[in-house]
């Protein structure tokens, strides 16, 4: 596509979406025109949308992901009909019917030993980056935040003084206001105070939203997903993989486990459905079978 025709169509993008949305849009789109040829693209019909969803298919994609494919296709034809390139939208009714798992995996989740020992024992990179990571993991296990959110989270969202964290919310969250830990305190006052105005430094050219971002990058930028996913690579001692959604579960169940009322887990996670906290319960002998069929020994 030429430059203007990328504009154009982010353009068109932005007005629904957020700018950093449409980074993956654009990316499913340019696959798409790569796989059909950008002129045949723009000429296609529906039965060919509908072989290129059995590619992705055999590419053995969650069915979510397929679908966020499907969703970036049809804003793209939309962007042609809009801009007089088509007369039609080849695919506004196609729809994919596929199941989507939506149950937590509670069984495979961090034990709180583990999420205790990762918060103690955290080796990550230089010294700086290190102090900052540790910041990060002290949200997700103490107020299991989401990514979004600690991107999104600002200096002046942290009440040192009266030992709270104020969270925006985002697309999937509401906003909350959550009490800190007491070692949380002396840490994020050494961060605010030493560590992040280090980052700040390496930015010579710093924008609004790079000043107030608490959060920020080896380069002393705000971050982006990819970057904060990187934080932790090494995986644990018994070598599972660390995820950041993963820290977040895990430290919802453990509130559910704790006795945790589940109005009051939900106000803390900033769930909008009771729905999607209930997805974090087990009754007893849901737990048991669980722990029957990992230890089983024809497993």
């Amino acid at each position: 596509m030429e430059k203007q025709e990328i504009q154009s169509l982010e353009s068109h993008l932005l007005e629904g979406h957020s700018a950093r949305a449409i980074y993956g849009y654009m990316r499913m789109i340019k696959l798409y025109l790569k796989y059909q040829g950008e002129e045949q693209a723009k000429t296609a019909v529906y039965s060919q949308i509908v072989d290129y969803i059995g590619v992705l298919r055999q590419q053995s994609m969650h069915p979510k992901t397929i679908m966020s494919h499907l969703y970036s296709i049809k804003m793209y034809y939309q962007w042609l009909v809009n801009s007089g390139q088509r007369d039609d939208h080849p695919c506004r009714d196609l729809y994919l019917k596929d199941k989507i798992d939506k149950s937590i995996p509670v069984d495979s989740l961090y034990t709180k030993k583990e999420l205790e020992d990762l918060l103690s024992s955290f080796a990550g990179h230089l010294p700086l980056m290190r102090r900052r990571d540790t910041v990060v993991l002290s949200l997700l296990v103490h107020q299991a935040v989401t990514n979004l959110e600690l991107i999104e989270l600002k200096v002046s969202d942290i009440d040192l003084q009266k030992g709270t964290l104020n969270l925006r919310g985002c697309i999937k969250t509401q906003p909350r206001v959550l009490p800190l830990k007491a070692e949380q305190i002396m840490l994020f006052n050494n961060y605010i105070q030493y560590c992040r105005p280090l980052f700040l430094r390496r930015n010579s050219e710093a924008r609004p939203e790079d000043l107030e971002a608490f959060i920020l990058s080896r380069k002393g930028n705000k971050m982006c997903p990819t970057a904060l996913c990187g934080i932790f690579r090494k995986p644990l001692a018994n070598g599972q993989k660390i995820t950041m959604q993963k820290i977040r579960q895990s430290a919802i169940v453990h509130l559910l486990r704790s006795g945790k009322d589940l109005r009051i887990v939900q106000a803390f996670t900033g769930h909008k459905q009771i729905s999607s906290v209930e997805a974090y319960r087990q009754t007893g002998m849901e737990e048991l079978k669980t722990a029957i069929e990992r230890l089983h020994p024809l497993q």
